[in-house]
């Protein structure tokens, strides 16, 4: 919080920490990809310096609102160029979803009342968006399903925060893609009237890390008159000895 000029909310703190923090080489295999997260979680964070200062190879974008009932958030952009080669786009994506949701400890296990779910999504060329992110701690082997035990257990459903990814070598027929979120809630729960405080970070890495994505994504996000701003660093005086 000190490291960034200006304020910033919870859910972005809690955000940047989660969405940069990694595993332990000892555990990053596949084999332990159902178990690493029972014993150091998503991972241990990186330096408030690393996390604020990026490379030009990746761009980070962060968005913090609250989103009300019968609501969701919905942001279209266009894949960095410099990423897509006949149509087909490359790179690794990554998500993280913070919200500060509402509890009712009366319900025992199910104290989480509403849920909110990350999606990135790409246009498959017929304006039909696919999802494109698996949670970041589902195990390799196991098949997609619909089962709500599966989704609790590898997919961070009902949880405060969610971490997706995904590693793109040519995917899709169009350049055309799709941030969502949206919410569940449980039967008889609604989502409160001030709605819910979020934080969502999606970060967009040339795997080469020898194309500038960062220009390229800021030159099209100004191009379809996005109003972005910087998180801009403090600048810190030490004093001399």
């Amino acid at each position: 919080d000190s490291s960034i000029d200006g304020n910033v909310s919870r859910e972005t703190l809690q955000s940047l920490l989660y969405h940069h923090a990694t595993l332990p080489d000892v555990l990053s295999g596949k084999e332990y990809s159902s178990l690493a997260k029972h014993l150091v979680g998503f991972g241990k964070p990186k330096s408030s310096y690393d996390i604020l200062n990026g490379e030009n190879s990746s761009i980070t974008l962060v968005f913090a609102n609250r989103v009300r009932s019968k609501q969701k958030m919905s942001f279209d952009f266009v894949w960095p160029s410099v990423l897509v080669k006949e149509k087909k786009c490359f790179g690794y994506a990554k998500l993280t979803v913070v919200a500060s949701v509402p509890f009712n400890h009366n319900y025992g296990a199910e104290f989480i009342r509403v849920n909110l779910e990350g999606f990135l999504r790409q246009d498959n060329g017929n304006d039909q968006y696919i999802g494109r992110l698996k949670p970041i701690h589902k195990p390799h082997k196991l098949p997609d399903t619909l089962l709500e035990k599966n989704q609790i257990s590898h997919s961070n459903k009902w949880s405060q925060i969610k971490k997706y990814d995904g590693n793109f070598r040519g995917v899709g027929k169009s350049t055309n893609w799709r941030l969502e979120l949206e919410t569940t809630t449980r039967d008889g729960e609604s989502v409160p009237s001030h709605g819910i405080p979020f934080s969502a970070i999606l970060t967009i890495t040339d795997i080469s890390e020898t194309k500038n994505v960062f220009d390229s994504m800021k030159q099209s996000l100004l191009s379809q008159n996005v109003n972005i701003h910087d998180i801009r660093t403090a600048n810190k005086v030490v004093p001399r000895v």
